[in-house]
């Protein structure tokens, strides 16, 4: 798909165009090699553009020939290859603002476009507030992931399998955002230098407070995955607790049976017995002698545990 979107400052609602116009958005998502041509001619790099494309792309700013291409990865997307995150690429012109994936973005930016109030031709605040917006899908991916935990892990005693299935998965999810936020957050640091773009005063600002949600996040992400360790840790605790518990219970019941078993081996090897083997009551005698002592054994092991 490639898409012309434009604002100005008398009309700042994001409309798509038929034709291309200074100061356009060029909205490129699952280029087919038609697009890709018109990517090229419009002036896109070719090593760029195929590295935007490349599903395990690392997010990271370039200037080349008057261009500013920044590569960064957004998370939960439909890709098929990726799991959690999937790379997306600005370029910006002298002319136009580019953003180019191999993903539909619709989820990301149809709720832009309906509440962005921003000319398109004013790339930089464009781009700016482009990146508040993955900042924000972050922050509700993170949250989510972060209610999801309480709710399965309310009890650590109660813990299951199923449950630390899932605290891996989420384990995974937060590894792969902070794989992405990291290195996009060392990029968007490089910006406020001021030679790969220039910056007014105000965008200064707004590179400096993405530069702060890209830090809170991260700090969340490793907050996360702490307390996911320390589930973990916790959970093989109790595990090894009640391991503990079985065995020493099967220990109890094995020396507790090792008497009765012990008293039946030897009069079961046609010995006489005390009171004569014809008494009639010298079974049941044998039998509660048993379990008396079987019974006390086991009274014993338990209390000193």
């Amino acid at each position: 798909m490639l898409q012309y979107l434009r604002s100005s400052s008398s009309n700042p609602i994001i409309e798509p165009k038929e034709n291309l116009l200074t100061g356009t958005w060029v909205r490129s998502e699952r280029p087919s090699d038609e697009e890709k041509i018109t990517l090229l001619r419009l002036g896109v790099d070719e090593d760029i553009l195929s590295d935007a494309l490349d599903p395990h792309e690392v997010p990271r700013v370039e200037l080349d020939d008057g261009w500013t291409y920044f590569i960064t990865r957004l998370p939960d997307t439909d890709d098929d290859f990726n799991d959690f995150t999937t790379p997306i690429l600005f370029a910006i012109s002298d002319e136009h603002l580019f953003t180019i994936s191999r993903d539909s973005l619709g989820r990301l930016w149809q709720p832009f476009i309906d509440s962005a109030q921003v000319p398109t031709a004013d790339r930089t605040r464009l781009f700016m507030r482009m990146m508040e917006a993955i900042t924000n899908q972050y922050q509700r991916r993170v949250a989510i992931i972060n209610r999801q935990m309480r709710a399965a892990t309310s009890d650590v005693v109660k813990l299951s399998a199923r449950d630390i299935a899932t605290l891996t998965e989420y384990e995974r999810k937060l590894n792969d955002y902070l794989d992405a936020l990291i290195p996009t957050n060392t990029a968007t640091e490089k910006l406020l230098g001021g030679r790969i773009l220039k910056l007014t005063a105000d965008d200064k600002d707004l590179v400096e407070d993405l530069s702060i949600d890209f830090e809170q996040l991260i700090a969340r992400c490793k907050s996360l995955l702490r307390t996911i360790t320390n589930l973990r840790d916790s959970y093989r605790a109790v595990m090894d607790t009640r391991l503990n518990e079985t065995i020493r219970l099967l220990t109890v019941i094995t020396l507790a049976l090792t008497i009765p078993t012990m008293i039946a081996g030897l009069f079961g090897m046609n010995v006489p017995l005390p009171s004569g083997s014809e008494s009639p009551f010298m079974f049941w005698a044998v039998i509660i002698f048993s379990l008396l002592s079987a019974g006390s054994l086991s009274i014993y092991f338990l209390r000193k545990r």
